[in-house]
């Protein structure tokens, strides 16, 4: 009967330990819940702003309590940069255009009547380095295209270029992270200022999306209470057996 109830206690144990499992690349994603733009970019000739406002279904694709479930969230991101952007080859029709220096914020915050209501989803920051058109936060586009993307990747020379955050997930040792906002149904059709350096001055370009959160080694998913509750009662039923053990 003890070595039933030892195996039992060992097997919540066990269960409670593998919740938390480590997953190296891609740990969330998210969608819109509806077809409307929640990107708006924005130059005003000396630098551009990128603004984000919308509610999304942000997915966990490492184990925490949420398991495959979608959970609605409140979607915020600002971001700017007064560094000058180029284009690949010329600024015509079809070439692509990118902007660095980027540094602001974005958060995904449980909404009213989801499975977390005002928790941090998912979180994060826009940080740059000494050469601020080389690091920070990236926006892409192609003339006279309806895409286009904005994200920001860690390196070893700009480790802040973006960090974050979650109430459900644990960075530690997650290595470089990467968050990439990818667009679509784009208004209008991207363009250029004259000099090919910014998005055309006073022209408002508005994008879908969907994003993916990665990292280059694991993050991990923080254990729900009732997990954490079963990991504790299979620890204390374990040491009484021992100690039973022990006073014969």
């Amino acid at each position: 009967m003890k070595v039933l109830q030892t195996a039992f206690l060992t097997t919540l144990l066990v269960f409670g330990l593998t919740a938390t499992t480590a997953m190296a690349g891609t740990f969330a994603q998210t969608t819109q819940t509806t077809a409307a733009v929640q990107f708006s970019i924005l130059s005003n000739g000396t630098s551009t702003s990128i603004t984000a406002s919308g509610q999304d279904n942000l997915t966990f694709l490492v184990a925490t309590g949420f398991g495959s479930t979608p959970v609605l969230a409140n979607f915020l991101l600002t971001a700017s940069s007064t560094s000058l952007g180029n284009c690949t080859v010329s600024c015509s029709s079809g070439n692509a255009f990118t902007e660095q220096g980027f540094t602001g914020t974005f958060s995904y915050i449980g909404a009213a009547g989801s499975a977390a209501p005002g928790a941090n989803l998912l979180s994060g920051t826009f940080s740059i380095n000494a050469d601020p058109s080389n690091s920070g936060g990236k926006f892409t586009d192609t003339i006279d295209g309806t895409g286009g993307a904005y994200g920001a990747t860690a390196t070893a020379t700009n480790l802040n270029a973006i960090v974050m955050t979650s109430d459900f997930l644990n960075f530690a040792g997650a290595g470089l992270e990467t968050g990439s906002w990818t667009f679509s149904g784009g208004t209008p059709a991207f363009q250029v200022n004259a000099a090919g350096t910014l998005p055309a001055t006073g022209t408002t370009f508005l994008k879908e999306n969907v994003a993916t959160f990665s990292a280059q080694q694991t993050v991990t998913g923080t254990p729900e209470p009732a997990t954490m509750a079963l990991m504790g009662f299979a620890l204390v039923g374990l040491g009484l057996i021992g100690r039973k053990r022990l006073m014969r």
